[in-house]
């Protein structure tokens, strides 16, 4: 196999320290997975931070932070995306060395990878990581979401390779018209420092831990605790999760489901979580909190759950599931999980039905020894399958390919 092309030009709009969402987590792990791999990568990444060092080396990989407009304004907002991506495409452009290739993530970097390619013909590798503006049956059609999938097609159309983390996604792009043949599946990795930590805990002070979140959400520290985490988006499931609460509750009285996110911005998510709570009546088992927590507490939080629930209907990887699978507990995961991703280490819902989601979350809670076997392959499953080590072999492994 031949070597990838020297530099590789990595634009990633979201990078540390201004990580809010996946794929800021992805870009940090990848960073980091990437420093010692031999290959001189140049990472760009928008801030809006005036105090950011603007360059910072990590091993082989140069983060360079290109500060832009931020603030609550959308116009701001586009207007900063649109100026991060000429000032990267010019960088790459006036430094750009024979049989380089550049990589691009989600449609934050599209419009510097289609400037590469067609002012200097220079091979683009198009990261998707998720379109959920613009797929799944919860998607919000709106000018911005055309405007988005447009730029998205273009992309596609002109990268020479396409990576997804799932066969699921990889499956949706090609009935999209997206190039079948350019299509690559790399999964993610899933280790979190804090988890690790919390993973090689004893079993005494993992129940330590465990029973301090259990003392908050249930009365006495006693009952049934289901947690969710993610932002409260339709497509994430938490309305069918709500709907399911009170046959849950039908069964097992002393369950508490302890919801861990907020809204989507521009978004009026949280409102109507609230108001579905108190339509379905209920308010006394559904525990929303309508924010987001530290890692570090929400993997806490897993450690405590009797079991985990991820209901998403759209989800082209998810890697919160993996990272309770990780932690070994029981997980049920919705329709929107591509099959291979839990493989048998979770119990995944066929449909997007409050019935079927609360008869498999029943069954969790009804048959301790077959959760605890459940989870038990859950974990195994995780770590044989997922390492960002792996992660960053495999992609610049595929960074060569368009060089050939």
């Amino acid at each position: 196999m031949r070597k990838p092309p020297r530099p590789v030009y990595v634009v990633c709009a979201e990078t540390p320290p201004d990580v809010v969402g996946g794929l800021g987590r992805y870009a940090e792990r990848m960073m980091a997975a990437m420093r010692h791999l031999g290959t001189p990568v140049e990472v760009f990444g928008a801030t809006t931070r005036r105090t950011a060092p603007r360059e910072e080396r990590i091993g082989d990989v140069t983060l360079h932070r290109v500060r832009t407009p931020g603030g609550g304004n959308r116009a701001v907002r586009v207007i900063g995306v649109l100026l991060f991506n000429v000032r990267v495409a010019a960088r790459i452009l006036r430094a750009r060395p024979s049989g380089s290739v550049v990589a691009v993530h989600d449609w934050m970097g599209c419009v510097a990878g289609i400037l590469c390619r067609l002012l200097a013909r220079t091979p683009v590798v198009f990261h998707v990581h998720t379109r959920e503006l613009n797929a799944g049956p919860s998607r919000r059609r709106s000018a911005v979401a055309a405007g988005i999938a447009a730029l998205e097609t273009v992309q596609a159309r002109t990268a020479r390779l396409i990576v997804v983390p799932s066969t699921g996604m990889r499956d949706e792009l090609a009935a999209c018209g997206w190039p079948s043949d350019r299509l690559r599946v790399i999964p993610h990795g899933f280790e979190d420092p804090e988890l690790l930590r919390l993973a090689a805990l004893g079993d005494d002070e993992r129940d330590r831990l465990a029973a301090t979140v259990r003392r908050r959400h249930l009365p006495g520290g006693r009952g049934r605790l289901v947690v969710f985490a993610g932002r409260l988006s339709p497509h994430k499931g938490v309305r069918t999760l709500i709907r399911a609460a009170p046959l849950i509750a039908g069964e097992r009285d002393d369950v508490r489901i302890v919801l861990i996110g907020a809204q989507a911005p521009r978004t009026d998510d949280d409102a109507e979580v609230a108001r579905l709570i108190d339509e379905t009546g209920a308010g006394r088992h559904v525990i929303a909190g309508y924010r987001f927590l530290p890692s570090a507490e929400v993997f806490t939080h897993f450690l405590a759950a009797d079991v985990c629930v991820f209901p998403s209907t759209y989800e082209p990887f998810g890697l919160v599931a993996i990272e309770a699978m990780a932690l070994a507990r029981p997980v049920v995961v919705g329709p929107g999980y591509s099959p291979e991703v839990v493989g048998d280490g979770a119990v995944r819902c066929e449909h997007d039905s409050p019935e079927e989601l609360a008869a498999a979350v029943l069954r969790c809670l009804d048959d301790p020894p077959a959760a605890s076997r459940l989870a038990s392959r859950g974990a195994a499953h995780v770590r044989e399958r997922y390492t960002w080590a792996r992660t960053a072999e495999l992609t610049l492994a595929a960074y060569g390919e368009p060089a050939r």
